[in-house]
């Protein structure tokens, strides 16, 4: 009876010795398949976000302002800044009378 018991101890010891190392490194596995998933997820998102950003800088950056003024035929003012006044950056060349100005730029 005892022999039984020991070796029957001995064989289920010696399961859970190989078993649980197994398991443990399938769980691993499958949680490193997820983790690449993600950083391919995340690489693919930053490289969108940098491209929109590219897209919005080269529409709203300056030198792009300065090409619609151009095309609009506004041409630049020189900006001096007095105290509570401020001039309008822009204007038209052919059109001094009127002065219409919306968000710093004036017709």
């Amino acid at each position: 009876m005892k022999r039984s018991i020991f070796f029957t101890s001995i064989y289920l010891l010696t399961f859970l010795v190989i078993s649980v190392p197994l398991i443990l490194n399938i769980k691993i596995n499958e949680l490193s398949n997820k983790i690449n998933e993600l950083n391919s997820e995340i690489y693919y998102l930053e490289r969108s976000k940098n491209t929109i950003d590219l897209k919005h800088h080269e529409s709203y950056s300056i030198s792009s302002l300065e090409k619609l003024a151009k095309n609009h035929s506004y041409e630049r003012l020189e900006i001096s800044q007095k105290i509570n006044k401020l001039e309008i950056p822009y204007k038209l060349n052919y059109e001094r009378t009127e002065k219409i100005a919306i968000l710093g730029f004036g017709k």
